[in-house]
């Protein structure tokens, strides 16, 4: 009886401390831009930054921006260390777009824009 007990125990104990050591990755973003009839736009400039963070501890404001053009998909590439809500610029020529994207710490979020 005593020997299931600490069998019992250790079942409950392994998955906390194995997801415990979890190493967490990057929080990658995928930013696709299309126009208002579905098409790919490449080379499109955009910008994913934040706007009015403040750390409350020391007044610090966040200064996170990144900026990529689209490729030849209509798709950039962006990684960032931690999680974040950011906001999405995109241009090209007289069309331009805004939206916002959540990143999540060890995933990868995709984001389709529609330049008007």
């Amino acid at each position: 009886m005593k020997a299931m007990k600490y069998i019992l125990m250790v079942m409950m104990l392994v998955p906390v401390v194995f997801t415990a050591c979890k190493k967490s990755g990057p929080a990658e973003a995928i930013i696709t831009v299309i126009d208002s009839t579905g098409k790919r736009v490449a080379g499109a400039v955009i910008v994913l930054r934040q706007d009015s963070v403040t750390n409350p501890t020391n007044n610090v404001q966040a200064s996170i921006n990144q900026q990529q053009v689209s490729d030849a998909v209509g798709q950039a590439f962006f990684t960032f260390k931690l999680e974040a809500v950011l906001n999405v610029e995109v241009s090209k020529g007289n069309l331009t777009a805004r939206d916002y994207i959540r990143l999540e710490q060890s995933k990868q979020v995709t984001k389709t824009v529609i330049v008007r």
